[in-house]
């Protein structure tokens, strides 16, 4: 299904030494549903299999954007938001190369935007309902519950089609052109992860709102595979790199030193990321490795060192 003709999507993926296969899937779904799509590719430039892909593709509205060394997520982002507004985007869909959208996914959430813009809504960023292809795991979205004190989760169902969210990752989301002006860009000193939780916090705290939307369906791969853990009886879980660990530790450090960010959301999150060391310590395959770089992502996020990690 086409966007309506008064919207011109334009979808951005960032891509780094990516599984071809799934990379193509994505694009092939996204070329159906937007009015063009940017790839910028952080892969190293020795390595052309996204350029090799890309030219296998030989669409009009796919455009390729190499930038020869990885530049962090953050800063292929803004490269792409920049090309799509130029393009004359007047919304821009993020993605990670790893998720699969469904075929209708991009005029669902157009639609929940245009709905809930007519409500009276200042509409900062829609998001799918994602299901993650490692643990099976569909997510609901963090969300205030009243008479809570903290956050707590929330899913769209048939009274609520829509959910007011707090955070959403970076893909699937998509965003007015309006909204990226005013917000402002992705920082790119979080080089990855959270540098969505960022941009969200500082969206709502601008005066927009967030909101999840249950018709829209998106699989994506959260962490790197699949984790069995103990918390209360075995579960699953994602598991993610040792270098991943430290930015993860160290960016949500660096979140909970912005003043545009509730502390209540800050301490609730807190506990989150405790459980995460302890489950990626306890359970994950380099256990010792883990450990290490998480403490050093706690320094470096107290002492506000940002960027791409050096080792």
């Amino acid at each position: 299904m086409q966007p309506s003709a008064k919207s011109r999507v334009i979808a951005v993926v960032v891509a780094y030494m990516p599984d071809i296969d799934t990379l193509r899937a994505l694009l092939d779904t996204l070329l159906a549903q937007t009015a063009g799509v940017f790839v910028v590719d952080n892969t190293p430039a020795a390595d052309r299999r996204v350029e090799a892909l890309c030219a296998a593709l030989p669409q009009p509205a796919l455009h390729l954007i190499r930038l020869g060394d990885n530049f962090g997520i953050a800063r292929a982002l803004n490269i792409g938001i920049d090309a799509a507004l130029a393009a004359g985007a007047t919304q821009v869909l993020l993605s990670d190369q790893d998720s699969l959208p469904a075929p209708d996914m991009v005029a669902a959430l157009l639609a929940a935007m245009d709905d809930l813009q007519r409500a009276g809504q200042r509409v900062g960023a829609v998001g799918p309902t994602y299901t993650d292809r490692h643990t099976g795991i569909t997510f609901p979205f963090q969300a205030h519950i009243p008479g809570r004190f903290f956050y707590g989760h929330r899913r769209p169902d048939a009274a609520h089609p829509t959910v007011e969210a707090l955070t959403l990752i970076t893909s699937g989301t998509l965003v007015p052109a309006q909204v990226l002006h005013e917000v402002g860009p992705m920082r790119e000193d979080f080089f990855i992860d959270h540098v969505d939780i960022e941009w969200n916090h500082r969206a709502r705290a601008a005066g927009f709102s967030l909101f999840g939307v249950g018709a829209a369906v998106m699989f994506h791969s959260m962490g790197d595979a699949m984790l069995r853990v103990w918390r209360f009886g075995w579960r699953q879980e994602s598991s993610y790199s040792p270098v991943r660990m430290y930015y993860r530790i160290r960016n949500f450090v660096a979140l909970c030193r912005l003043p545009t960010i509730k502390w209540r959301w800050k301490l609730r999150n807190a506990a989150y990321w405790i459980y995460f060391i302890y489950t990626q310590t306890v359970f994950g395959q380099q256990r010792l490795a883990a450990l290490r770089m998480a403490a050093r992502g706690l320094r470096d996020g107290l002492r506000g060192r940002m960027g791409p990690w050096r080792g």
